[in-house]
């Protein structure tokens, strides 16, 4: 067998409702996996007027430079800001969550960083459970 088997950075995770996405980052994400991202994303938008997002990052490696300026996440994360209710992001490098802390009153949608630590209460708050 040649080539190079490749991890996907970027999984898609299993939520308990059908308006709450999760996806875990794991290593260095490639545009193409932003892209395969929103376009989960955008089906959902076409069910539900406005969704919940979970995204955990258990290891980031950074992503692929050219995906800040690809056409397709300009346009999902315009997307994304208009049908989002929660954003909630587990984990990742500090200035992440600082990043978060920073956009939070900026947009109409709520978004918190936690640690790791708290996964279980970044879910809590996503499924409207937590304060």
């Amino acid at each position: 067998m040649t080539g190079k088997l490749v991890h996907p950075a970027l999984t898609q995770l299993k939520t308990e409702r059908d308006d709450v996405y999760a996806f875990e980052i794991d290593g260095q994400v490639s545009k193409e996996e932003v892209g395969e991202v929103y376009q989960v994303l955008e089906k959902a938008y076409a069910e539900h007027d406005k969704i919940d997002l979970l995204i955990r990052i258990g290891r980031y490696d950074g992503f692929d430079i050219n995906t800040l300026f690809s056409d397709v996440v300009y346009a999902g994360k315009l997307h994304t800001i208009k049908h989002m209710r929660r954003y909630a992001l587990v984990g990742g490098p500090s200035w992440m969550g600082n990043l978060v802390a920073f956009f939070d009153p900026l947009f109409r949608m709520e978004a918190r960083h936690f640690s790791l630590d708290e996964e279980t209460e970044a879910w809590n708050w996503i499924y409207g459970n937590g304060a």
